[in-house]
């Protein structure tokens, strides 16, 4: 629906930003976007500039924080605790947790803050956490929407493009464009062999 074309010694992921605000002046109401692993939201920024939440896989690069165990991710207040803790929301500092015991239940209780603070990231903890249910989802849309598209690439042989220039793109997925036609017109005007009349009459008198 809309495109930004930038030049290719630029990040993809510094037009994100202006892509959402030129989506939004077009009057189109964006509340999440699910993106690959370039376009993290990892201080929070553009959730604070437009609105807009960003989705995008863990990145394998970036460290679990302190005292989060993984697979599913579990938060605790300490070294020593084995009670996961519940996450309240966000803030501009980041997302927030307390503490989910029991009364009783945790020996720590009388000496635990029972609540802490997890700054944004690209990893799990994204302004949308990454392992909510609801981002999960927005994940397997991607994934699914994008298959279709990855396979005509693959298909038309654009998937592995290298050009100097606009210019040279351009022509090549005309070239492939025009040879995919092709294939299929060759396909669609293919002869369908008919049955010979033996085998006519022997398809009517079996019904």
């Amino acid at each position: 629906m809309v495109s930004i074309v930038g030049a290719a010694n630029h990040h993809d992921s510094l037009f994100l930003k202006p892509l959402i605000h030129l989506a939004q002046a077009l009057g189109i109401d964006m509340k999440l976007i699910t993106a690959d692993q370039a376009y993290h939201d990892k201080d929070g920024s553009i959730l604070e500039e437009t609105g807009v939440y960003v989705v995008a896989p863990p990145s394998e690069t970036v460290q679990l924080p302190d005292n989060v165990l993984e697979s599913p991710v579990r938060v605790t207040c300490n070294d020593l605790c084995e009670i996961p803790m519940k996450i309240l929301g966000t803030s501009q500092d980041g997302h927030e947790f307390k503490c989910d015991a029991n009364t009783g239940e945790c020996i720590f209780e009388s000496t635990c803050s029972k609540s802490r603070t997890i700054v944004f990231d690209k990893g799990y903890f994204q302004p949308m956490p990454s392992f909510l249910d609801s981002s999960q989802q927005a994940i397997d849309i991607r994934k699914n929407c994008e298959r279709p598209f990855n396979l005509m690439k693959k298909r038309e042989g654009l998937e592995h493009t290298r050009a100097r220039s606009q210019d040279g793109v351009v022509v090549r997925s005309t070239f492939t464009t025009i040879a995919t036609l092709l294939i299929e017109m060759a396909g669609t005007r293919k002869k369908i062999k008919k049955k010979d009349d033996g085998q006519k009459e022997l398809f009517a008198a079996t019904g």
